[in-house]
């Protein structure tokens, strides 16, 4: 076969010689395409400079309504849970209290 007549016996094909560099050269082509693929996953035109970014962010007044309403919320319940917290606990007729600090009845 003629990809096998190498130098002398055949031992060493020829064309090893020009393939093995193209080889190199085509993995490492790869493997940066790939790096390259992995690196901006987040999509198309995006890059991490600080010109990308605008300088100050748009407010909306349908966001500002909503944005205080959610702290209203936050307070209230915040309120709610401090009453709670103040207020003992209700106790169940079988319960006992533990001498432990775990909370685990002692035998």
């Amino acid at each position: 076969m003629f990809l096998d007549a190498g130098p002398g016996d055949g031992s060493f094909p020829w064309w090893v010689f020009l393939m093995m560099p193209l080889m190199m050269l085509g993995m490492g082509l790869m493997m940066w395409f790939m790096m390259r693929m992995m690196m901006g996953m987040g999509g198309h035109g995006e890059a991490h400079g600080p010109g990308d970014t605008p300088q100050k962010p748009v407010v909306h007044a349908e966001g500002q309504a909503e944005v205080e309403s959610l702290r209203r919320e936050v307070e209230e319940l915040r309120s709610r849970l401090a009453a709670v917290e103040g207020e003992p606990a209700p106790r169940q007729p079988d319960d006992r209290p533990s001498a432990s600090p775990g909370g685990e009845a002692e035998a």
